[in-house]
């Protein structure tokens, strides 16, 4: 389903208990990111181990790596979209690769981490590279060379609704389109009749 589409599936599907329709298309999309955002959050928050197995469906980003200092090996790139915030130190990254080398790996560290890389009071393995994020759309990558930065990055991440175009494929745990909609209703003030609850108790 298009990002359009869900919006307007999500938006006719409030018209049961919003019979006047007032809520404009953008407020049901700023209202379905808000939704979408506390669901990958609390599903990582039940189970983080199981998280990343069950989100087999990230968006994959091809980044250029320019220097912020390439003398101490330090670089970042720029996403090109928003980035769901979960309660670890990477939020919404799930994974970093190069191309140049299959032994390299890429672990989480925090900007204060990086910093004392920077200053040289820590360093990592030869065959690791650090990154940080800040929250925004910016990563930091410490201790890298000059070559695995010209050949760029590979970023696996879940990006935010928000970031998709109306015309991109949405990806979405599945199963979980009927808590987005609770969610939706519950910040755009809408409560649905009783009739129109699904409550198992009332079978």
């Amino acid at each position: 389903m298009t990002k359009l589409e869900y919006i307007d599936f999500i938006r006719n599907s409030l018209q049961m208990v919003d019979k006047t329709a007032k809520f404009h298309r953008e407020q049901v999309a700023a209202a379905i990111n808000v939704a979408v955002n506390t669901m990958f959050y609390d599903l990582f928050l039940k189970n983080p181990k199981s998280f990343r197995k069950s989100m087999e469906r990230y968006t994959t980003l091809v980044a250029s790596v320019p220097a912020l200092n390439a003398t101490v090996g330090r670089y970042h790139s720029t996403l090109t979209v928003d980035v769901v915030d979960l309660p670890r130190k990477a939020a919404g990254i799930i994974e970093v690769l190069t191309s140049t080398t299959t032994t390299t790996r890429f672990v989480p560290i925090t900007t204060m981490e990086g910093e004392q890389l920077h200053g040289a009071e820590a360093s990592l393995p030869g065959n690791v590279i650090g990154f940080s994020f800040s929250g925004a759309r910016d990563v930091e990558y410490w201790d890298m060379t000059a070559a695995e930065a010209a050949a760029g990055v590979v970023l696996r991440l879940i990006q935010q609704f928000r970031s998709y175009s109306s015309t991109d494929n949405v990806k979405l745990p599945y199963g979980q389109d009927a808590n987005i909609m609770e969610l939706v209703r519950q910040y755009l003030g809408v409560i649905p009749p009783k009739d129109l609850i699904n409550n198992n108790a009332d079978g």
